[in-house]
């Protein structure tokens, strides 16, 4: 299936969407959820795999062939190991043994504030020890490892993304790493990058993305895994050597900058590199939102936001239904949080919210709210949250409910039964007031006729449906004029 989106209705015609779409839904189950998370972790493990010290069966163990690595030839086996739990409550007995790290925290979090249904990925790998002997003469070992390790890692994120369809059965609908930021940060905007565009080629799904923990955080991990590596002596950790090229570092010594925490800078910086990375795939960056800041926990352990917004996702759409995605999910409180974990004055707050950063704000007598909806994208026409997930949730309800429609007789008769199945759907979506128009003429359009199925592509196999939808855009701003007068005149 092919979609072509817009947010507006067309000026002419254009090809959109591939197959069929559906009959009114008959039961529940045919509905597409928006309530299941999954959070991600890659890590290298610097030793071979062991099965017994993992506490593993011995065939959990497997092997991978990564293509491409640098200083490799014909390619890398790499060991590997995956850990899958699905949560569809919290439990302290899930994380016997973990309270040491922020997994069960960020879980935690996730269901306090609505989540239903958590899949928690683990993948460990060990990469084979580089062959020195036959590198180049002008080619230095350690660097070569860093780019080695550094392919591997990406190689590794793009191939647990597409296994998550193996445990969610397709459902998964929210993604976060929660431990980006700490394991890998200079990896941060590949990564994103990464997760944002699977997210919008695969279709319902949306990119949780936190923003830079306090700097303090940073340089514990990097110091915890010089220890680990061996390391003797303490390098001076700066920003540029820990996170890499990507951070501007001549940038934000401007005078003008003096204040702004560390944790501002990295994140404005790897939202840049992102949408440098994917400048030629707008639409890609309206599948990630950027959350500030990291928070205390009641707990008092300092934790990633992801964990409470992808919980926040799926209570706002559970309270807001039956289309609770054409909602933005801000201006909800933040459950579980004893405070944030830092707090910025005006001037770093307001290069925040130009970077299109979604803040926690404290609100007297509320607590913690979530105060922004935006995407990464500069497109004013997927610049909100809300239009991306319902776009993507409209666009997956069509997929399911379409099935029926293969290896039908490919007839007139057939084209008309699906265009006025969509125009059903889409009618009641109106209805709702998820699409924007007065009419129903003016929310969305259907095509299904010999114009855009000439027989060269009923011939191939093919049935096409065009359909354009105007969502409802959000309202950020509440403007209140007040006049002192008669207000008779």
């Amino acid at each position: 299936m092919a979609i072509a989106e817009s947010s507006a209705l067309p000026v002419e015609h254009r090809p959109g969407l591939v197959l069929g779409l559906p009959e009114p839904p008959a039961h529940p189950d045919t509905v597409v959820r928006t309530d299941v998370g999954c959070f991600l972790r890659v890590r290298i493990s610097p030793v071979p795999l062991d099965p017994v010290a993992l506490d593993l069966p011995p065939e959990s163990v497997q092997s991978l062939l990564l293509e491409s690595l640098p200083g490799s030839e014909d390619g890398v086996e790499c060991a590997y190991a995956i850990r899958h739990r699905q949560l569809d409550e919290w439990r302290d007995e899930h994380f016997a043994g973990e309270y040491r790290t922020r997994q069960p925290s960020v879980a935690r979090a996730f269901f306090l504030n609505g989540g239903k249904t958590l899949h928690i990925l683990d993948l460990l790998f060990h990469i084979p020890p580089l062959d020195f002997d036959n590198l180049p003469e002008d080619e230095d070992p350690e660097t070569m490892e860093e780019k080695r390790e550094d392919a591997a890692l990406l190689a590794f994120y793009s191939w647990a993304l597409e296994r998550t369809d193996d445990y969610g059965r397709g459902s998964v609908n929210q993604y976060a790493f929660p431990e980006l930021w700490l394991q890998h940060p200079h990896l941060v905007p590949e990564v994103w990058s990464l997760g944002a565009s699977f997210c919008k080629r695969t279709g319902n799904r949306f990119l949780v993305g936190d923003s830079s923990p306090p700097w303090k955080l940073i340089v514990e991990e990097e110091r915890a895994r010089q220890a680990s590596a061996g390391h003797v002596g303490r390098l001076e950790l700066t920003p540029r050597r820990v996170v890499g090229e990507w951070y501007r570092e001549e940038r934000w010594a401007n005078q003008r900058f003096d204040g702004v925490p560390l944790a501002v800078s990295l994140t404005c910086d790897a939202m840049m590199e992102t949408q440098r990375l994917l400048r030629r795939r707008e639409t890609d960056l309206s599948c990630l939102g950027v959350y500030w800041p990291w928070v205390t926990t009641e707990r008092g352990l300092v934790v990633p936001p992801c964990g409470a917004v992808a919980g926040i996702y799926s209570r706002s759409d559970d309270e807001n239904g039956p289309v609770g995605v054409m909602k933005p999910p801000a201006n909800e409180v933040v459950k579980g949080v004893a405070d944030l974990a830092i707090n910025v004055d005006e001037f770093p707050g307001n290069l925040l919210q130009r970077a299109s950063v979604n803040m926690f704000q404290t609100r007297t007598g509320r607590g913690v709210l979530v105060w922004g909806a935006r995407t990464q994208c500069d497109d004013p026409n997927w610049q909100y949250i809300n239009v991306r997930r319902l776009i993507g949730y409209i666009g997956k309800q069509i997929e399911v409910e379409s099935q029926w429609a293969v290896f039908e007789p490919n007839t007139d008769s057939l084209r008309r039964r699906v265009r006025e199945d969509v125009e059903f759907f889409l009618h009641d979506l109106w209805e709702l007031g998820a699409l924007d128009g007065d009419s129903a003429s003016e929310a969305y359009l259907v095509v299904a006729n010999e114009q855009n199925n000439p027989s060269a592509v009923v011939d191939a196999g093919m049935l096409i449906v065009d359909v354009w939808v105007k969502p409802v855009q959000t309202n950020e701003f509440v403007h209140l004029q007040l006049t002192h007068g008669d207000a008779s005149q």
